[in-house]
């Protein structure tokens, strides 16, 4: 009866809340807060929304759902547990009951995150492939606005729509393209973006420089991407070798068991 009275008054919060905790136009000071080297702000969870594509309707349903079914299973376990006819103290049970929907609202943020950390990767590669394309176009004779903007058409996936979008953005309401580009990166956290959205400002709207400046954006991301891959590369390797240590381990006791069984059996 208690953790349905803390459930229903929690979702009663939660529903009454949830536009001040998700839209960050209309926040209150009190939600206006910010962690310092935390990944848990309105913020980034804004920016996780963006980059995933996920509606923030769509997201606060998650949380709810994973919230009851979260309660739902530690319900379960309690009455299972009572059933089989272990007697748990009246606090533990009711710390079990309130962590179910704790851990499964956490288990749905953490599924957010790593899904926005993954959708900035596959943003950063293609970023560096339209780089390369506007390079191209830009030594093909194209005006910047022009190869910008026709070498975002040419792709298909998300991250080129985003950056299709903010050109045409850009286009559409007389502001410079890289303040677009500098708002899109902003709105997904994308620090390969910013970048290079501040270095098409400084180099200005002269062709050239704005080539050298994207060449050089887009050599540095391409360099970044194979140092990491180079890393993981070698964190999977040495994290390789504690199963062969260990195998290793394994394949001298069994060959020096059967000698010490010998050697202990005659003494």
């Amino acid at each position: 009866m208690i953790f349905l009275i803390g459930v229903s008054i929690g979702l009663g919060v939660f529903l009454i809340l949830r536009d001040t905790l998700f839209n960050s136009q209309k926040q209150l000071p009190i939600f206006h807060f910010r962690l310092h080297h935390s990944h848990l702000t309105l913020s980034n969870r804004t920016s996780d929304l963006v980059i995933t594509r996920t509606a923030e309707e769509q997201f606060a349903q998650r949380i709810l759902r994973s919230g009851l079914v979260g309660g739902l299973l530690a319900v379960f376990v309690v009455a299972s547990l009572s059933v089989a006819g272990i007697r748990i103290p009246s606090f533990s049970a009711i710390l079990l009951l309130l962590s179910g929907p704790v851990l499964g609202v956490m288990s749905t943020q953490k599924k957010l995150k790593n899904a926005a950390t993954e959708a900035r990767r596959s943003f950063s590669y293609a970023l560096s492939s339209y780089l390369d394309l506007v390079n191209v176009l830009l030594a093909g004779g194209a005006g910047s606005e022009t190869a910008l903007i026709a070498a975002a058409q040419t792709g298909d996936n998300w991250a080129f729509e985003m950056i299709r979008t903010a050109l045409e953005r850009a286009r559409a309401e007389r502001i410079t393209q890289w303040a677009a580009l500098g708002e899109l990166a902003t709105s997904i956290n994308v620090s390969d973006l910013t970048r290079v959205a501040g270095s098409m400002q400084l180099a200005g709207e002269q062709g050239s420089r704005v080539r050298a400046s994207l060449a050089a954006q887009a050599d540095a991301v391409r360099s970044r991407q194979m140092n990491e891959i180079e890393a993981a590369a070698q964190s999977a390797t040495e994290r390789m070798g504690v199963p062969t240590v260990l195998l290793f381990m394994g394949f001298i006791a069994l060959l020096g068991y059967p000698a010490l069984e010998l050697v202990m059996g005659n003494m």
